[in-house]
């Protein structure tokens, strides 16, 4: 069909545009009606401020549009708040004719590799060739495109609905009392009207079951005083499972009233006791609110840039995207209930990513107050779902405002969120608390119980503040901003309020965070500096400053059971990720049981060989206290490493290193009611420490806890029990103990306040004293021996014969000479160095702890060998007629730790052998000899033989003795004869 159409569609059917085609009268579906647009023009030339299509009660309109539309897509640079805008061709009047093209923006938010954080990118689409329902393309204007009354249906599946003018008072492209479903097509240009520029969904007459189902198409560049793209009251249900929402807008105006909401909310989507569900694909992005406020504080009003929901109904978001989106004032993406006009709102999936509150709080989500009950918000993923509100901001305070902040949520007095399994971190904030922020009239509980990790949050030292409105400046008034406060910790968590009349409980925070283990908080509460333990906790009355500590290991599994992601915030003033001034509760909590903190006094001495105390002041001993989890006890291993068994790390502690003393003080127990602590010395390093001995006694600590609390008090009607102590009894095991073995009444004290002045939940244990210590380690002397060999002469006297000790068989480290000396043929020699000191060798703890060569698991100590060679050192030149003895004896030396008896022994056994000619030694003997109960021994010979070639030196000696004493002979005969001559004899 083309041209003139008016009457076409009274019996209902399937109709095909040709060309183009046009109506100058109202056209009315009372019949199921499908048209496909073809790509062409139906028009209605001159609008008279009534609807071009109304669909009537029972019956459906389908728009269709089977041309050739083209989608051209291009990056662009990711800003919240890019509008949509149409392109026209002037037709014959003076409006402006045919629609040519469309563009709009898309922003899509990817979560990151890491999965705990997003990237936002944003699309620009140029839409062309598409067909079109333009009301009003010449003159004139209409206040409907399409009615769709109780009981009618209209399904757009493809094709554009807009008008090419103003629409006319309380007008709408499409206004419906009955069922729209998009799945396809433009919804665009509406502008001039009332609420809901786009398409107004309301079930103002009784009964009324108007809704809208968008699984796709788009609806964008429509503008209106609220809901710029799309109003829906009274009842009515959006279900958004996909397409886009974009580009849409209010009006730029001046809105100071306050009360019931007016214009200047949801440029996106506004709703009045309505039920919104976004799920799957649907996509509520780059909308804006640009309706400001004129005055100096915000109030709370205007805003929800993506989606505002206020006065009942529900606003669920179990998928689907709200990113990019732009406030003026507050909520740049979601403004959910208003002050006294609340909602229950519910997030199981899905992302808030990218939204901008320039002058107010809750960059991504604000969740209104009440003078009474505000309202009801749960963030918890669902299964298999995740949970990502990421990388929003607000700038209040920054040109005008100055309100507390909230750059991923804001909770205003009076509303309630409860979140679970939730990562807040990579946060910042311009002034204070980069994670979650707590402003005067806030109460929080922060638990581990599928509760947060709150870490790695940044914020600039208070370098911004708020504006102080209606007395509030505690976050910059020195009384509160101390030096401590700002060195102990604050980026992570901050809370403060006025304490003139802070007498209860405003704040709960727990030492361990979601994945189980210790989150590792250290900062100030209520002016005092405190470090949570992992089993603790702290409550504040007025004032925190927190910051995170958590390990490696500790953040990994906060990661893997984070299920939604608070990350990459930003907030000028305070709470980078949260900011609180209503109700938070972080984590499942039904209720709290509070057991007594214990202040545990110890003690600490070093001795030495002689068993005199020595100072600490170089010792950085430190202390663990353990909480047993489980049934397993805490031991020492063999090679003195230690066995935590079912246990955790309730607290670690320094000595004093001026006085030994050793002092926690583990604060109030948040924990199940399982009541058992160990203590123990945790063995540290360092050059001053090799030769310690570690005192190895483990102090086990049983606190009997009262049945029934001695007190109930209520935090956001969640009570807090609080339970006193009954009994503790104290027990130890040593390294010589299989058991523990109770401590006598001597050996400790226990001090439970009775006196109703005290603070009952606090209990003081001391163990030992200065006389009797709690923990003692040693100094271990050294183990030495002193080497020593023997030399035998035998047939000869003794000479100045020289062994050698040496640490290498080629004995080029020569470490001691011994020299005989005397007439003993038999003489037992040690060793002298090159200073002629005798060579004494010593093994330390250190020696044998730096390397060892058995660290001792199966034989009860760690130890070392250690071996050393002996051999004669020869020179045949000097005493020639003596035999040297060429053997080499090995020393072997085992110097063992007895871990028992706290000493080093040594076993040295020796065996004899030669060394080859590359000066490998080469043993002689199948067994080794006990030192010193025998000496390595080198013996030589003498002889008068010399030393030819068979008998023939034996030879040789008979002659000449024969020649000797036939000489001797001779001369005496001649002497006798010369006397006789004389007459006298001589002899």
């Amino acid at each position: 069909m083309k041209g003139n159409i008016a009457e076409t569609f009274t019996n209902g059917g399937k109709f095909r545009l040709t060309d183009f085609a046009y109506s100058d009268k109202q056209i009315t579906i009372t019949k199921d009606t499908a048209i496909d647009l073809a790509g062409h023009m139906l028009y209605r030339g001159s609008g008279n401020k009534d609807s071009f299509f109304v669909v009537e009660n029972g019956a459906t309109l389908t728009i269709e549009d089977l041309g050739k539309t083209k989608d051209e897509q291009t990056l662009v640079e990711t800003t919240a708040g890019h509008l949509a805008s149409m392109e026209w061709e002037t037709g014959n009047g003076s409006n402006s004719g045919t629609p040519k093209s469309l563009t709009y923006f898309e922003t899509k938010s990817t979560p990151n590799q890491d999965g705990l954080g997003t990237t936002e990118t944003t699309i620009r689409h140029v839409v062309t060739g598409f067909g079109a329902i333009d009301a009003a393309s010449d003159s004139g204007s209409v206040k409907h495109v399409v009615t769709v009354k109780e009981g009618g249906t209209l399904d757009l599946k493809g094709g554009m609905i807009t008008t090419a003018a103003n629409l006319s008072d309380d007008g709408h492209v499409i206004f419906s009392e009955g069922k729209v479903k998009i799945e396809g097509g433009y919804v665009t240009n509406g502008n001039g009207g009332g609420w809901g520029g786009g398409l107004c969904i309301t079930g103002e007459k009784a009964g009324a079951n108007a809704s809208l189902e968008m699984t796709g198409g788009v609806v964008a560049g429509n503008k209106s005083g609220s809901g710029g793209g799309i109003y829906a009251d009274k009842g009515a249900t959006l279900k958004l499972t996909g397409g886009i929402i974009s580009g849409n807008a209010t009006y730029e105006n001046t809105c100071n009233s306050g009360g019931s909401p007016e214009n200047g909310y949801g440029g996106g989507v506004f709703t009045k006791n309505a039920c919104v569900s976004i799920s799957d694909s649907a996509s509520i992005t780059n909308n804006r609110v640009d309706s400001n406020i004129s005055e100096s504080f915000n109030n709370g009003l205007l805003g929800g840039g993506g989606i505002a929901c206020v006065n009942g109904g529900k606003l669920s978001i179990t998928g689907g995207s709200v990113t990019a989106n732009y406030s003026h004032e507050a909520a740049g993406g979601v403004y959910a209930g208003f002050y006294n006009q609340t909602i229950e709102f519910e997030m199981t999936g899905g992302t808030i990513a990218g939204n901008v509150a320039e002058n107010a709080e809750g960059g991504g989500l604000r969740i209104a107050g009440g003078d009474n009950t505000g309202t009801m918000a749960t963030i918890s993923a669902g299964e298999n779902s995740k949970i990502y509100i990421t990388n929003n901001k607000t700038m209040t305070g920054k040109d005008r405002g100055g309100d507390w902040g909230g750059g991923g949520v804001f909770i205003q007095k009076g509303g309630k969120l409860n979140i679970v399994k939730t990562l807040i971190a990579e946060n910042e904030a311009g002034g204070w608390g980069g994670g979650v922020g707590a402003c005067p009239t806030g109460e929080t509980i922060v638990s581990h119980s599928n509760g947060a990790a709150i870490y790695n949050n940044k914020d600039n030292n208070g370098e911004h503040y708020s504006a102080g409105g209606y007395g509030k400046n505690e976050d910059s008034n020195s009384e509160y901003i101390t030096e401590p406060f700002k060195k102990s910790g604050h980026k992570d968590f901050f809370l403060v309020r006025k304490k003139d009349s802070a007498n209860s409980t405003i704040a709960v925070v727990l030492g361990k965070m979601l994945g189980g283990d210790s989150a590792g908080w250290q900062g100030t509460c209520d002016g005092e500096k405190i470090t949570i333990e992992p089993n603790g906790g702290a409550e504040a009355k007025y004032m925190f400053g927190l910051e995170a500590h958590p390990t490696a290991d500790a953040m990994g599994k906060a990661q893997t059971a984070a299920t939604t992601i608070i990350s990459g915030n930003y907030s000028y003033t305070h709470g980078g990720g949260i900011m609180t001034n209503g109700d938070l509760v972080v984590g499942e909590v039904k209720d709290l049981s509070v057991y007594p903190s214990m202040k545990l006094n110890a003690t600490k001495v070093l001795k030495d060989e002689k068993g005199i105390s020595q100072g600490l002041s170089t010792h950085n001993y430190r202390f663990k206290l353990l909480r047993q989890d489980g049934d397993i006890e805490p031991s020492w291993k063999d090679d003195d490493t230690f066995d935590m068994g079912d246990c955790s790390v309730a607290g670690e502690a320094p000595v004093d290193q001026t006085n030994g003393n050793i002092t926690f003080d583990s604060g109030k127990d948040y924990s199940s009611g399982q009541y058992v602590f160990y203590l123990v010395e945790e063995p540290i390093s360092g050059e001053n420490e090799l030769d310690t001995k570690f005192d190895e006694t483990i102090y086990k600590i049983v606190v009997k806890v009262e049945d029934n609390p001695s007190d109930t008090k209520y935090l956001m009607s969640i009570p807090i029990n609080y339970y006193k102590v009954k009994e503790i009894t104290v027990s130890k095991k040593t390294e010589k103990d299989p058991d523990f073995k109770p401590l006598g009444s001597g050996s400790y004290s226990v001090d439970i306040p009775q006196d109703s002045s005290q603070d009952s939940t606090k209990t003081t244990v001391t163990i030992g004293n200065s006389k009797k210590p709690t923990f003692t380690n040693k100094i271990v002397p050294p183990a030495s021996w002193t080497p020593k060999a023997t030399k035998v002469v035998e047939g000869g006297e003794m000479k100045e014969f020289t062994l050698q000790f040496a640490k290498d068989s080629k004995f080029k480290n020569i470490i001691g000479t011994a020299v005989t000396s005397g007439k003993e043929t038999k003489q037992t020699l040690s060793f002298k160095d090159t200073t002629d000191k005798e060579v004494e060798l010593k093994y330390s703890l250190a020696d044998i702890r730096g390397n060892p060569d058995d660290s001792g698991d199966s034989t009860g100590g760690p130890s070392k060998t250690y071996t050393y060679y002996v051999r004669e050192k020869t020179d045949g030149s000097r005493f020639s007629r003596y035999t040297y003895d060429h053997s080499v004896y090995k020393f072997t030396v085992v110097a063992r730790y007895d871990t028992e008896k706290g000493e080093i022994n040594c076993a040295v056994t020796y065996r004899k052998g030669t060394v080859d000619k590359e000066g490998t030694w080469v043993s002689a003997e199948t067994e080794g000899h006990e030192f010193p109960d025998t000496t390595p021994t080198f013996t030589n010979t003498y002889s008068t033989s010399l030393p030819l070639s068979g008998m023939s030196g034996v030879t040789l000696t008979y002659l000449a003795g024969a020649a000797v004493l036939c000489a001797a002979a001779a001369w005496m005969h001649i002497r006798r004869k010369a006397n006789a001559k004389g007459g006298e004899r001589r002899e």
